[in-house]
């Protein structure tokens, strides 16, 4: 049986959201692609450092893949900062073995079928030696199997719903087990019993409900309630009005993008407060804070592998690098962190590689790759799952647009199929291949 899939399709049921991969994608976007996008101006930065970097002239094509336009660019674009910042950190301290790393730089316009079609060009005309990006799940799922055609790999840098260990993907971000199995009972025991669901509609939100379901249920909570919309959708005053009705004790958002900042809005100017009805989220990270206005996020919470307010001495720097090359308002937040420490692994795992850096020796140094500079506070390590180890917070956002950090949990390898939530008959070996549903 191939339980990676079987795993996802079972939780995928519980969400009734078996034939949404396709759909979604089908009707996310343009099947039209232009070729490739103008490079942001941060770009010129990295070139910079290639052409003024010592050693040898080759370069290291490294492709950057990200929605720098459309609904999902309010957090992707900052995402691809921290990736570029990586690039020119690299170079800065001699890139990889006198090679400087080149970015390759192409935007997918948060539509799936064109991440697709640019993936495909940076393995076969830009002929990268990995692709480093992505955001949403369902932008994942839609592009693995271009690496697996083509014996490539692909670092996505974001937290996920995990039931997923693809031999030609790594992943640099947290698994269930990382920031929602410690996350759900604090909120049963600190916030209420009683939980209403709100996502948008795609495979992460979907996933992340099925489990949020299980583990409330398995520690004595309920949930009165779950709604999901597509990315971009800004009214939501048909659900706020259901909570009204249903009154739980939390609300529970897994809204992305463009939708995050319009709900919060929308909640507080219907009179809901953190004190009488806190959010609890796990997408909303700084970035969308910042976007929405502190003083409509303060109060409510948030889980992470990361915050920018974590004071430990990898952070500190990162934070003044950010501000440094991209302004006193840059925020941090962690998918953008989960990126940067990818390039790093990349570029740590690369050094490694005698010769040619082949797909099947960068895959092998990736593993056991290290970090130790991780803002999170701790090494970041590739485990032979091909994901990460990462510490845990809860944080409730300030009026400052930051996070303090109300809880911290112990630190973990990543478990993509974590007995919690996935029976052991179903655990999968990983590596094992992904097949879209």
């Amino acid at each position: 049986m191939d339980h990676d899939n079987a795993t996802r399709k079972d939780f995928l049921k519980a969400a009734g959201a078996v034939s949404l991969g396709g759909a979604f994608l089908a009707a996310c976007g343009s099947s039209s692609s232009s070729g490739s996008t103008e490079a942001p101006a941060t770009l010129a930065d990295a070139d910079t450092a290639v052409a003024s970097g010592g050693g040898s002239t080759e370069t290291i094509k490294v492709g950057l893949l990200n929605a720098l336009s459309g609904v999902l660019s309010i957090t992707e674009k900052s995402i691809y900062d921290g990736s570029m910042l990586a690039i020119e950190q690299v170079n800065a301290a001699g890139g990889v073995n006198g090679r400087m790393l080149e970015p390759i730089t192409e935007d997918y316009a948060s539509d799936f079928t064109i991440a697709v079609q640019k993936a495909q060009k940076l393995l076969t005309e830009d002929k990268v030696a990995i692709v480093i990006g992505g955001y949403t799940s369902a932008s994942r799922v839609a592009m693995i199997p271009t690496f697996q055609k083509n014996n490539a790999l692909f670092f996505y840098g974001t937290y996920y719903e995990g039931l997923e260990c693809d031999p030609n993907t790594f992943y640099g971000g947290a698994t269930p087990n990382q920031f929602l199995v410690d996350y759900v009972p604090w909120i049963l025991e600190n916030l209420g019993k009683s939980i209403y669901i709100v996502g948008s509609d795609y495979l992460y939100p979907r996933t992340v409900s099925a489990i949020v379901q299980k583990l409330a249920k398995d520690n004595g909570g309920s949930i009165v309630g779950d709604q999901y919309f597509p990315l971009g959708t800004t009214d939501f005053g048909s659900v706020i009005a259901d909570i009204g009705a249903k009154k739980p004790d939390v609300v529970f958002s897994n809204l992305v993008g463009d939708s995050t900042p319009a709900f919060y809005k929308q909640f507080r100017a219907a009179g809901y407060t953190p004190d009488k009805l806190p959010i609890a989220a796990t997408v909303t990270t700084e970035v969308e804070v910042q976007a929405m206005g502190a003083e409509n996020a303060a109060g409510n919470y948030m889980t992470s592998t990361y915050f920018q307010s974590l004071d430990n001495p990898a952070n500190t720097a990162y934070v003044a690098a950010m501000k440094a090359k991209y302004g006193e308002d840059t925020v941090t937040h962690m998918p953008q962190v989960g990126t940067y420490d990818a390039v790093w692994l990349f570029a740590n795992a690369a050094a490694k590689i005698d010769g040619d850096i082949t797909t099947e020796a960068l895959s092998a140094a990736l593993v056991g790759a290290t970090y130790d500079e991780n803002p999170e506070g701790q090494p970041i390590t590739v485990l032979a799952n091909h994901h990460c180890n990462h510490p845990s917070y809860v944080g409730m956002a300030n009026a400052d647009g930051q996070y303090d950090v109300v809880a911290t949990f112990a630190p973990t390898d990543a478990d993509p199929f974590p007995s919690v939530i996935v029976p052991e008959n179903k655990r999968p070996t990983c590596p094992t291949p992904f097949k879209p549903l």
